[in-house]
C-alpha cells in the first residue's frame, strides 16, 4: 500500500508537470481535494462551494461551477496519464460523483511479453548501437568546458526567474493582478491563506506569472547553441519548480536576485568566497582578494552589475547561473557563455584549471538588447 508520503509526492509531482502547467484552478483544486482526503474529511459539493469557490452561502441546488471543475480536472489526470504518467506506478483517481481521492496501482501485463521478445530484438539494439556510434562520431568533440557537463550525462533544465502575483484587489481599488515579495510560488500563497485565512476571499491564485524578455533570449541562444551539439534541455520557470526537481539534474538559471527564489541559496551553498543576501553580493576571506560587496540592483545610464556563478549542485549535478535584476546583465552575460569562442577564452584566461568560479560583469545597453560588457572580477575556486 502506498504511504502518506508517496501520496503527497505524487499530488505534487502531477502539479508540476507540463500538462498541468497552463492550469491553476485545476492544480488548486487538486491540492484542495487532495488535502482534505488526507484529512480523512468527508467532502460534499456544498462544501466544496463554500470553502475552495468562496460562495458566500450556499443552496439546495446544484451547483455547476463545482462538478463543472471536477470534470475538468479528471479531464486534465487523463491527459496526465496518457503523456507524462504513462509509466507511473500509481494512478490518482477521482470517482465519478465522488470528491476524494483514491491511489490505484497500476498493472503493466505487457511487461512480460517485453521480456519475453528481448532475444529476438537484439540483432536491431547492435544495429540501433552502431548507428549512434556513427552519429556521436560526427558531433565536434571540442566542447567549452563550462558547458560540457550540461551536453552529456544528466539531464539539463533552465530555469527562468518570473514573477510570482496574485489576483485581488489593487491599490488602485480595482481588480487586477497584484505583487508581494515575500509571495514567490503556490505554497507561498497558500501558506499565506493558512496563515491568514480572512484574505481566502480578497486573493486568489494567479492564472500566470510574469518574466521580462531575458528569459525569451536566454532560450532561444540556448537552443542554437545545444543544437551545434545535438543535445536537449528543458525549460522550466522558477515560480512552478520543486528543490527536488532542481536537484535531479544540471541547472542553468537566468533571472533576478530580487526574488526569493532556490537557486540563491544553491549559489551561496556553493561558492566558497561569496554570499547573496538582500540584493548585496558579499566577497570575503580570499586570500588574494581584497573583501568587497557590490550593491544590486544597480544601473546607472543604462549600466548594470550581473553575476554568473558555475557551481557544483546536489546530487552530482553542475549549476551554471545568470542573475541581474534587468534585462541588460543576463542578456549580455548569457551571450558571452553561449558563444564557443568567448567561452573558451574566458576557461583558458580564468578558470586555471577549476571547475567552479563566479564572475562579476558590468553590462551596458541602449535598448536591453544591444549589449557590451566588462569583467570587474572572476573567482575561480
Amino acid at each position: 500500500m502506498i504511504g502518506l508520503d508517496k501520496k503527497q509526492a505524487l499530488v505534487e509531482r502531477i502539479c508540476k508537470s507540463k500538462t498541468f502547467s497552463n492550469a491553476p484552478t485545476s492544480i488548486a483544486l487538486l491540492q484542495y481535494l487532495a488535502k482534505a482526503t488526507f484529512n480523512e474529511v468527508d467532502l460534499k459539493e456544498s462544501i466544496i462551494e463554500l470553502e475552495f469557490f468562496g460562495a458566500k452561502e450556499t443552496t439546495n441546488k446544484s451547483n455547476p461551477k463545482v462538478r463543472v471543475n471536477v470534470y475538468n480536472l479528471r479531464k486534465k489526470l487523463n491527459q496526465y496519464y496518457e503523456e507524462e504518467g504513462k509509466d507511473d506506478a500509481y494512478q490518482l483517481i477521482i470517482d465519478k460523483g465522488q470528491y476524494l481521492i483514491r491511489f490505484e496501482k497500476v498493472s503493466n501485463p505487457g511487461m512480460v511479453d517485453r521480456y519475453i521478445k528481448t532475444p529476438a530484438a537484439i540483432p536491431y539494439f547492435v544495429a540501433a548501437f552502431i548507428l549512434v556510434i556513427m552519429i556521436l562520431s560526427h558531433i565536434p568533440a571540442s566542447k567549452p568546458h563550462i558547458w560540457k557537463p550540461f551536453l552529456k550525462d544528466k539531464s539539463s533544465t533552465l530555469y527562468i526567474g518570473d514573477v510570482f502575483g496574485m489576483i485581488g484587489k489593487t491599490t488602485t481599488g480595482n481588480f487586477g493582478w497584484t505583487r508581494d515579495y515575500s509571495i514567490n510560488n503556490t505554497n507561498d500563497y497558500y501558506r499565506l491563506i493558512e496563515e491568514q485565512p480572512h484574505l481566502k476571499k480578497k486573493l486568489l491564485p494567479p492564472p500566470y506569472t510574469y518574466t521580462t524578455q531575458m528569459g525569451v533570449f536566454a532560450a532561444k541562444n540556448l537552443q542554437a547553441f545545444f543544437s551545434k551539439y545535438e543535445s536537449n534541455f528543458g525549460v522550466r520557470f522558477t515560480s512552478k519548480t520543486s528543490i527536488d526537481e532542481i536537484k535531479s539534474g544540471n541547472a542553468i538559471y537566468v533571472g533576478p536576485i530580487k526574488n526569493d527564489n532556490p537557486f540563491i541559496r544553491f549559489f551561496n551553498e556553493g561558492n566558497e568566497y561569496f554570499h547573496l543576501q538582500d540584493s548585496i553580493l558579499h566577497l570575503s576571506n580570499h586570500p588574494t582578494v581584497k573583501d568587497t560587496s557590490f550593491l544590486f540592483p544597480f544601473r546607472v545610464s543604462n549600466e548594470e552589475l550581473a553575476i554568473v556563478s558555475g557551481i557544483s549542485g546536489p546530487n552530482n549535478t553542475r549549476q551554471l547561473l545568470f542573475f541581474s535584476n534587468h534585462d541588460i546583465g543576463v542578456s549580455s552575460t548569457f551571450q558571452f557563455f553561449t558563444n564557443m569562442d568567448s567561452a573558451k577564452a574566458f576557461t583558458k584566461k580564468h578558470l586555471n584549471g577549476y571547475d567552479n568560479f563566479t564572475a562579476i560583469f558590468k553590462a551596458k545597453g541602449l535598448n536591453r538588447t544591444d549589449t557590451d560588457m566588462e569583467i570587474i572580477e572572476v573567482i575561480p575556486f
